[in-house]
């Protein structure tokens, strides 16, 4: 019997309750601060949904509260936010807390993804090229659809650009931050993300990494161990349903 089998998840067979979990018993009866953020920002952007994106939206909304209530000083980034469903959830949670500071936000938009490396075509993630184009295509997103769905957000700035040249198009001087959150899928763009921030980050900084653990983007796992071998943070933790956090 597989591992699937035993738990009980193989071909979706699964018994398993959401209301068993206490946040979506409170969305059934009464409402759940998270889920009702959630929905918010998916609507606005008009976002993917599915139980495991909920899952990791839910630790990266944990993070973001941690570093608001430790006061821990510094600006806010995103690397990759393809329709903004993130980005709303954030920016939404940083003005019902008073917070002043920036948020910097950087996606090649209607780039997509950008060149596979042989890093990212290990086991799931070696696609095919048909697929691999596909993909591509898929994570496009349009940067006037993203800046509507921010626009009540004046400390929200939109960089367009493959990363790491689209750091170069902003002057971040002396800042430091707070709170940063990778989403970029690929090994070379989340090395190059964790590269540019590390030594940006204040003491007490977060870094999320949504596609830590994901089986068709396993670059992005790679770029993470080898980063953190070199630069080995206070905390690690990976998420039971992919993305991992670093509390540096």
């Amino acid at each position: 019997m597989g591992i699937l089998q035993k738990l009980g998840l193989a071909r979706r067979k699964t018994h398993f309750n959401p209301s068993s979990l206490s946040r979506y018993w409170r969305a059934e009866n009464g409402g759940d601060r998270y889920l009702t953020l959630y929905d918010e920002a998916r609507r606005a952007t008009g976002s993917t949904d599915n139980f495991l994106k909920q899952c990791r939206f839910f630790a990266l909304m944990q993070m973001v509260d941690h570093v608001l209530a430790k006061g821990i000083a510094g600006d806010v980034a995103e690397c990759g936010c393809w329709r903004g469903h993130s980005s709303r959830m954030i920016a939404t949670r940083l003005t019902e807390k008073g917070w002043q500071g920036r948020f910097f936000i950087f996606d090649s938009f209607e780039g997509g993804l950008s060149d596979l490396t042989t890093q990212d075509r290990v086991g799931a993630g070696d696609k095919g090229a048909r697929t691999e184009a596909r993909q591509k295509a898929h994570f496009a997103s349009r940067r006037d659809d993203v800046a509507a769905a921010l626009a009540t957000f004046p400390f929200v700035s939109l960089h367009e650009g493959w990363i790491p040249q689209v750091f170069d198009t902003v002057d971040l001087g002396e800042r430091r931050f707070a709170f940063v959150h990778v989403d970029v899928d690929l090994y070379e763009p989340t090395r190059d993300s964790l590269a540019f921030f590390h030594p940006r980050l204040a003491e007490g900084a977060v870094v999320v990494v949504d596609d830590y653990g994901s089986s068709g983007f396993p670059g992005a796992q790679t770029a993470v161990d080898e980063f953190r071998a070199e630069h080995p943070p206070k905390l690690f933790l990976e998420g039971q349903v992919g993305g991992a956090i670093l509390v540096y």
